[in-house]
């Protein structure tokens, strides 16, 4: 009696874990649940006041490349090749507390003492891709790519820097359109003609003129005085 209790016990189990093993390998039984948690956290560092106008934005594909070898007795026994690329994205921009003015003529004249490179330089994270190469007896690829990525953001500032050149022509823009945004709100764009732009720390510095008002009032007699704040007063006559 006790051996057929005994066989129908390991029947069972045997038919359960058929069963069991059935449900779970068809996915109709799932053993291993699976949750994602996602979490983020904030700490403020610094917080500080900025006088950063950006007026022109360039974005770029940045790659990257150290190559290293490795030498016995003076000759070369392999080589390391690393390469990381990104989207950078730089941001121009000008400080309004340095700007000065004058008008003659229907015209008026900005003067920027310069254009700044806003640091640190942003970039797409999704966007970035890195490798490695080792021929023979060359550096550990991953220790050269780990000093590649520590040394990306001073690469990225001097290639910022570098580019500044192309950037005049649509920053001129940008700012001229926009002052001339903010004369036309406050009813005083009809008192000039053009605007006239001209960046100090541009090489080669040229005058960069944009026209906005063919109804100037000409020889007519036409003022402007605008209140900057700060004891500055702009005026046109």
């Amino acid at each position: 009696m006790v051996s057929i209790l005994r066989i129908i016990t390991i029947t069972t189990a045997v038919l359960m874990l058929i069963g069991i093993s059935w449900l779970f390998f068809s996915g109709k039984l799932q053993l291993i649940n699976t949750q994602e948690v996602s979490k983020s956290f904030s700490q403020f560092i610094n917080l500080e006041v900025a006088d950063e106008y950006v007026i022109a934005r360039l974005e770029t594909n940045e790659e990257f490349i150290t190559e290293k070898y490795n030498y016995v007795m003076g000759f070369p026994v392999g080589d390391t090749n690393v390469k990381l690329a990104l989207v950078a994205h730089y941001k121009y921009y000008i400080k309004l507390a340095e700007l000065t003015h004058n008008a003659k003529n229907g015209i008026v004249f900005i003067h920027v003492p310069k254009l700044y490179l806003s640091t640190p330089i942003a970039f797409e994270f999704s966007t970035v891709r890195e490798s490695w190469s080792e021929f023979l007896f060359g550096p550990d690829g991953k220790e050269l790519l780990d000093q590649l990525k520590k040394e990306v953001s001073g690469k990225l500032i001097t290639k910022g820097q570098s580019q500044i050149s192309v950037v005049y022509d649509k920053a001129a823009k940008a700012l001229a359109d926009n002052l001339n945004s903010y004369f036309n709100a406050n009813g005083y764009g009809r008192y000039y003609k053009n605007i006239v732009v001209i960046f100090a720390s541009e090489h080669s510095q040229s005058q960069r003129q944009f026209n906005y008002n063919s109804d100037f009032c000409g020889k007519e007699s036409c003022s402007l005085k605008l209140d900057l704040g700060k004891g500055r007063i702009f005026t046109i006559q």
